[in-house]
């Protein structure tokens, strides 16, 4: 029962994350990823702290290069997706990153001795490519073309640096509990944000003036899709079946499309439905093949 509800109440986060990622940063994207990370940083800290993290947590240089590698996603992936979505919808966002088991299997091919790509999962690795394609080319916004392409491409470097921290980490087979991991990622991450612009968070008068729905989505975001989210995910992949779990970012883009036309009136047709049935398609084929 406890597994079904995790299950359940992750598929609900990553089908919600994408809009709250456009709505957090329709005002100032920077100050929305930064300050979901710090958020999520100062939550999750005293909960690591409760259960032992200090103990635990040597400061050697194999703690620190785990931290490191898995700070990537956040510091690294989370900024680029934030960026990227200033210019493109919430269902385009969760579709992009639906492609983040087939990116982090071709990394893993090269850097995991046991994890190899064979022809089937590469014909599932175009069959997804086709599916974006099909999506994105006829739906590019003509006097936000040239910006919206640099998002995809933003987007997808997100996802590509999201599955390095994820295979460099697995690479490290770390001895650390994944609640220490995540705590020191979003440690790590939010101190990233203070050096690149160090006056941003300290300093309520350099705030920008957000709306109650930018606020209300950042929160979400930091609580409810880096706290809970990411401790629920580690959750499932000790105590579930791997295959039941690769399931999710299949699940997931269905329900962010039709949250994104439903509550923010992004385009839904029959070429995002056609693409995005191929992206799954792919991730479908490849996740068998797993």
């Amino acid at each position: 029962m406890l597994l079904a509800l995790a299950y359940l109440t992750v598929v609900l986060i990553w089908t919600t994350t994408p809009l709250a990622v456009v709505w957090g940063g329709a005002t100032d994207w920077y100050f929305a990823v930064a300050s979901r990370t710090t958020l999520a940083a100062l939550v999750i800290v005293p909960v690591a702290l409760w259960f032992g993290f200090h103990r635990r947590f040597a400061l050697n240089w194999r703690n620190i290069k785990i931290s490191l590698f898995a700070a990537l996603p956040i510091f690294g992936g989370m900024t680029l997706m934030y960026w990227a979505g200033q210019y493109l919808p919430s269902g385009w966002i969760a579709v992009i990153f639906a492609m983040t088991p087939l990116v982090t299997g071709v990394i893993a091919h090269f850097l995991l001795p046991k994890s190899r790509l064979n022809l089937y999962k590469v014909v599932a690795i175009l069959i997804s490519l086709c599916g974006l394609i099909i999506i994105f080319a006829p739906n590019l916004r003509q006097e936000l073309a040239g910006y919206q392409l640099l998002a995809i491409l933003s987007a997808f470097a997100s996802v590509f640096v999201h599955s390095l921290g994820t295979v460099l980490t697995k690479r490290c087979a770390t001895h650390l509990p994944s609640l220490d991991i995540v705590a020191a990622a979003l440690i790590l991450s939010a101190l990233g944000y203070f050096v690149v612009q160090p006056d941003l968070l300290l300093f309520p008068q350099s705030y920008p003036d957000l709306s109650h729905k930018e606020v209300a989505a950042i929160v979400y975001a930091a609580l409810i899709g880096s706290v809970v989210g990411f401790l629920l995910f580690f959750y499932l992949l000790k105590n579930m079946d791997a295959l039941k779990v690769a399931l999710i970012p299949v699940i997931t883009p269905v329900f962010a499309i039709l949250l994104g036309h439903f509550l923010n009136a992004e385009p839904l047709g029959w070429d995002i439905a056609a693409g995005a049935a191929l992206v799954l398609i792919g991730l479908l084929l490849f996740q068998k093949q797993s």
